[in-house]
């Protein structure tokens, strides 16, 4: 059995890893803290046998007790240096949310400390458990589509709002909170790495301080070039928070994959509201059970804290691209 512990609920997945902890047999959910005095009596109220710490040091109490052997950091962006840096010196394995952090030199020195004292350190991709990431990998690494010459793809959804818009705490907008999903899901599907990054971006759909509009140009250490449309343009009642879709060209064949095909939908008048079912979408559930694996069986973590590393650069890289209006050429230094 694994104790495990949600380090905040500010951002909205952690409510999704909770149910997921909530599933698991392997799994006790012992714990959870958070700042936000209505966050919490949400949180008691969903889980009132769960063990609650309050106020802004309520995260390094739930640490100091040794109350669970994990915690699922989900805090926003700029928290996750100190709060994995701090549960890596409690012994406690890490999933942190992404991206990993807000800027490199952080995200490498929670690597690093949490390489020093043994602990694991798990990147939160859930999209590498979809279906279709699954079949489309297979399929790419079988050959069948020959060579790849091409990649196009979106990470599209709806403004989020709060923290998420302020840059302070986020690191950034929509390149921050979609880009690093497509740029591992590209490492994952085909086993290459990101070489060179340019990018646009604007604010052209919110009045919000940080930027709803990006498309990113990437090189491939395969030779092919892939776009990531990362932008929040998703209206309120579209289908779903957003979409995952990637096309891939190949001298072979081509293949097209939809990470989220809606099965049912829902028009309701008295609402007018528009809701929608499809199978196979809790990926939350799945990246959980996984991360609970990996301690019970002592194994190294699905997605590496690397892992969340190398999808970080391809932002930070982007954000440089912008400014200094050219490509940047990676890893960066």
């Amino acid at each position: 059995m694994v104790k495990v512990a949600i380090i905040s609920f500010e951002h909205m997945h952690a409510w999704s890893y909770a149910a997921a902890l909530m599933q698991l047999p392997q799994v006790e959910f012992a714990a959870f803290a958070d700042d936000d005095p209505k966050r919490l009596a949400q949180a008691k109220k969903m889980y009132p046998h769960v063990k609650a710490y309050a106020s802004k040091a309520g995260w390094k109490k739930l640490l100091e007790e040794n109350i669970c052997d994990a915690v699922i950091v989900t805090s926003a962006n700029v928290r996750h240096r100190e709060q994995v840096i701090a549960a890596a010196h409690s012994c406690k394995n890490v999933l942190c949310e992404k991206p990993l952090s807000t800027t490199l030199k952080d995200a490498r020195s929670m690597i690093e400390e949490c390489h020093k004292t043994g602990i694991k350190l798990m990147t939160a991709f859930p999209m590498r458990y979809s279906p279709a990431v699954l079949r489309a990998r297979s399929i790419i690494q079988d050959g069948t589509l020959g060579k790849i010459l091409a990649v196009k793809t979106s990470n599209h959804g709806s403004m989020p709002g709060g923290w998420f818009t302020d840059k302070k705490l986020s690191g950034g907008g929509a390149i921050t909170d979609h880009t690093v999903h497509i740029a591992d899901l590209l490492r994952y599907i085909l086993g290459q790495e990101v070489t060179e990054v340019y990018a646009e971006m604007s604010t052209k759909l919110h009045a919000i301080s940080v930027e709803d509009c990006a498309l990113l140009m990437l090189k491939l250490s395969g030779g092919a070039f892939a776009s990531i449309d990362a932008s929040w343009s998703r209206h309120p009642a579209y289908k779903i928070w957003g979409d995952v879709m990637m096309d891939f060209k190949g001298t072979r064949a081509n293949l097209s994959i939809d990470c989220f095909p809606r099965l049912v939908h829902l028009y309701q008048n008295k609402t007018m509201k528009h809701s929608t079912f499809s199978g196979g979408d809790n990926l939350d559930l799945c990246l959980v059970a996984d991360f609970a694996d990996c301690i019970i069986h002592d194994r190294t973590p699905s997605i590496t804290g690397k892992d969340g590393l190398r999808a970080m650069e391809v932002s930070i890289a982007a954000y440089k691209a912008i400014k200094d209006k050219c490509p940047v050429a990676l890893p960066i230094k």
